[in-house]
């Protein structure tokens, strides 16, 4: 046996298998000479006698798993994964200490109940829920595959309406996210997620609706956007048509504060059971937010508040509560436009403004429309440096309803253009907005011989940090060209007068027909003035890139110089 093992690990099967042989014909029940016999003849074509000839090792010694390992493995390559799974799971009852038994058979139970789902079969995405879950629950410890394993089983679970399971569940995954927070001090609940109306009707909460103007969708959008984003353009003239609105006075609670990339985090709940659902797209997961699983179209979410590790704030006052971010595009584009409820409803009209981590150009942003700095209440000053998970207890919140992009571009034009100083010495017309010395997210790898290239057009480099909000508004609204790389100043476009053109430099996860940016890229579009984009090319070793998109934004690009100069004098020709 040492001989055969030896010849079977180098590779040498044809000189294990006679060995193998003369052993069994001496011995017929030696459990390794079984075993690896059947993976030599697995290996070597004859995966049926492979089979049989590890399941008479397993009648053996069922107390060893590498032989329910390797038959499922077997089978599931023959794409018999049904038996696979179930040698797997026989495995885990015969062999309960085995970690990787367990990781394989919860792995593939959550693969089949994937495949369950897109084939609409919930029926059987309950059972494979329900069965990977009894795997993991009775587990003697928790790998990182495991652990990884939960976000999924708690998706699922709450799908099917399995509660039970999901909070099951987040109860395991909190004793290794929060080791130092006893279970009892950590609330679990599933909370059903709606949009605003829906939600102010589930809570019971009055709302106040009314519709608001919308930029219009020129026939140049359709004209300047690829085909495939079309459809995502259609939806506009309805999200403008789509009505606004406010609940006052409501008794909810907001769970605020986790950095996520670019946004802070908040949710908002009214009797732990109704969450304002702000977004149809994002998916929240980790160890630090409360919201660590959802449903597919975020239907319900799975909620944990780790008390001791929150700062509680009561607000007992009548007071307005919005989301935070520290993102200039979200902030101008999402949040800011909220506060419309400010002038069309006179209870909200002077009331302070509740927010997470104020930035400068917030403020200035806050002093354009209006409202005054001491209406702003800093929660990032109020809690401190160190205080940024909160649970806030409003007792007369004013909540305005999110505002839908064609609302918003509208809003903040009549806000902000009449600002302009028209009196301000000339500013260039064409420009390009380098990000050279800024964050290294959407960075473009060539970026000096770009400005080059643009200088020769007549075009200014200029820096979007080292202007003001109103500098930045000002520059883009007498601009006739601005080329500038995908990122935060592109919400900027929306001060575009309409006989000017945005050229957009953007790296090759955008704009493809099967990019999952898509939805972003049509019902965020450029709905005033001319548009183009240009894709670059990835710089460094694709082997090396993350497979998340979100963390491929930092990967820098570079621009093909000869296709840029095209787009710039399409533009000029317009002009």
């Amino acid at each position: 046996m040492t001989r055969a093992v030896a010849h079977h690990q180098a590779g040498r099967l044809g000189d294990a298998e006679p060995i193998y042989r003369a052993v069994l014909c001496q011995s017929p029940d030696e459990f390794n000479a079984l075993h690896c016999l059947g993976l030599v003849c697995w290996r070597s074509g004859d995966p049926g006698k492979g089979a049989a000839l590890m399941q008479r090792a397993i009648a053996i010694n069922p107390r060893f798993d590498a032989p329910y390992i390797n038959i499922g493995n077997l089978y599931r390559s023959l794409n018999e994964r049904k038996t696979a799974i179930e040698w797997y799971e026989r495995g885990v009852v015969a062999n309960p200490g085995s970690m990787p038994l367990r990781e394989m058979f919860c792995g593939m139970a959550l693969d089949f109940a994937l495949t369950a789902f897109n084939q609409n079969d919930l029926e059987a995405v309950g059972a494979w829920v329900r069965r990977s879950f009894l795997r993991l629950a009775d587990a003697p410890g928790l790998t990182q595959f495991l652990y990884d394993l939960y976000e999924r089983q708690i998706q699922f679970a709450l799908f099917t309406g399995q509660h039970d399971v999901a909070e099951a569940c987040l109860r395991v995954k909190n004793r290794f996210d929060f080791p130092a927070v006893p279970a009892s001090e950590i609330d679990v609940f599933v909370v059903d997620l709606h949009d605003f109306p829906e939600w102010c009707a589930a809570a019971g909460l009055s709302v106040r609706l009314w519709h608001a103007d919308a930029q219009p969708v020129p026939q140049t959008v359709f004209d300047d956007y690829p085909a495939y984003l079309h459809r995502y353009l259609d939806t506009l003239p309805a999200l403008g048509a789509s009505p606004i609105g406010v609940t006052l006075d409501a008794g909810i609670e907001v769970i605020q504060g986790f950095y996520v990339k670019d946004n802070y985090e908040s949710f908002v709940l009214a009797d732990r059971r109704h969450m304002l659902r702000e977004s149809k797209t994002s998916v929240v997961g980790g160890s630090i937010v409360p919201l660590v699983g959802v449903t597919p179209g975020l239907v319900n979410g799975a909620i944990r508040l780790p008390r001791p590790l929150y700062s509680v704030v009561d607000f007992p006052e009548p007071t307005i509560f919005v989301r935070s971010t520290p993102n200039y595009w979200h902030f101008m584009v999402e949040v800011l436009p909220m506060l419309i409820a400010c002038a069309q409803v006179p209870e909200a009209r002077d009331l302070p403004i509740v927010l997470f981590d104020v930035r400068d150009y917030q403020y200035e942003m806050f002093d354009l429309i209006g409202v005054a700095r001491e209406r702003i209440i800093d929660m990032r000053r109020t809690l401190g440096p160190e205080g940024v998970q909160a649970l806030y207890r409003f007792h007369r919140a004013v909540v305005p309803s999110q505002v839908s992009y064609p609302i918003a571009y509208r809003w903040l034009r009549e806000a902000m253009l009449p600002h302009v100083r028209p009196g301000r010495g000339p500013l260039p017309r064409r420009v390009f907005l380098s990000r050279r010395n800024s964050y290294p997210k959407h960075r473009i790898a060539n970026d000096a011989a770009v400005g080059d290239l643009l200088a020769g057009y007549g075009f200014e480099v200029v820096l979007p940090e080292t202007l003001s909000v109103l500098e930045t508004i000002e520059l883009i609204a007498q601009a006739e060209i601005v080329v500038a790389p995908i990122g935060a100043g592109t919400s900027n476009h929306l001060y575009l007068s309409p006989r000017a053109t945005w050229i957009h430099l953007n790296n090759a996860d955008f704009f493809h027909p099967d990019s999952p940016w898509n939805d972003q890229m049509g019902t965020q579009a450029t709905l005033i003035g001319h548009f183009s984009h240009l894709t670059g090319a990835f710089t460094g070793d694709p082997a090396g890139f993350p497979d998340r998109l979100v963390d491929r934004l930092d990967i820098p690009i570079d621009i093909d110089l000869t296709s840029l100069a095209r787009l710039v004098e399409e533009a000029i020709a317009r002009l």
